[in-house]
């Protein structure tokens, strides 16, 4: 691995820290385990079926107790929040690809009126 390639990942890293950073500050109450929810969610293998099972997360480091306290009484900072996510938006403007080709699909149901 070279210097270039350490840097890089240095710099990615510290990126993710500093996010990680703001976005616990936009969590002004019950903030610890909002904030490990928030992990459980993402490092759920496959879709996430109950709250249950997000309190069985390895990441997740509280019990389900706190889970629904956590959701019942903690609080987001949405204004905060939105400007998080705002600043981490490209300065380039968005490009989607788009597969707009036709496909015939014979068993498909379509829309009553259609």
């Amino acid at each position: 691995m070279s210097v270039v390639d350490d840097a890089t990942r240095v710099e990615s890293l510290s990126v993710l820290s500093r996010f990680r950073a703001d976005f616990y500050d936009c969590l002004p109450a019950r903030a610890d385990t909002l904030f490990d929810l928030t992990d459980a969610v993402l490092c759920a293998e496959g879709p996430v079926t109950s709250l249950v099972e997000l309190s069985l997360q390895s990441n997740f480091r509280r019990g389900h107790g706190a889970l629904y306290d956590a959701l019942a009484r903690g609080a987001v900072d949405e204004e905060r929040l939105r400007s998080l996510l705002v600043s981490q938006l490209p300065d380039e403007p968005l490009m989607f690809g788009v597969d707009a080709s036709t496909y015939p699909r014979p068993s498909a149901e379509c829309s009553p009126g259609r």
